[in-house]
């Protein structure tokens, strides 16, 4: 008897609970978020990392742009229906410079990217804003503190 009053009362626990309405998940009005991935067309061109905030437990600060960031660019291209990547990190006197990376390919699995630089896998968190601006998530340690860094990049 007590097993038979047990089950019915788990039974209804779990019913009411399930019944319940959910509340929708507002959104940040800037922030555009699809749990779609981007597609390949859609990265195609050049972008240029414009911002860049480092997450604490305590607060989120934007790290100033420096010249040769802001002419710095991360190039894709589709080739044989494969994304590809390459980075050119401006430097110099003027940042007129240019250092690239080796052409390497792109891969997409839930919302990661995973992508190549010289032989070195990177696997970073990709959060689509707008038509011509994404995030990319990663996870760091700075001054010994755990920090969340996003970069947010436009389409040049």
């Amino acid at each position: 008897m007590k097993r038979t009053i047990l089950f019915f009362a788990i039974v209804s626990f779990f019913y009411q609970c399930c019944s319940q309405k959910k509340e929708p998940n507002p959104q940040p009005v800037l922030e555009k978020t699809s749990s779609e991935l981007p597609s390949k067309k859609y990265l195609v061109g050049k972008w240029v990392n414009t911002e860049t905030y480092y997450l604490t437990a305590s607060k989120k600060k934007l790290q100033p742009a420096s010249l040769c960031q802001l002419n710095s660019y991360w190039e894709f291209n589709e080739e044989n229906e494969i994304l590809t990547q390459s980075k050119f990190t401006a430097k110099g006197k003027n940042c007129s410079e240019f250092i690239s990376t080796n052409n390497g390919s792109v891969i997409f699995t839930n919302n990661d990217m995973q992508y190549f630089v010289d032989d070195v896998l990177y696997s970073v968190k990709i959060k689509v804003i707008s038509d011509h601006k994404f995030m990319l998530i990663t996870n760091d340690f700075v001054g010994g503190e755990a920090v969340k860094i996003e970069k947010i990049y436009e389409k040049k």
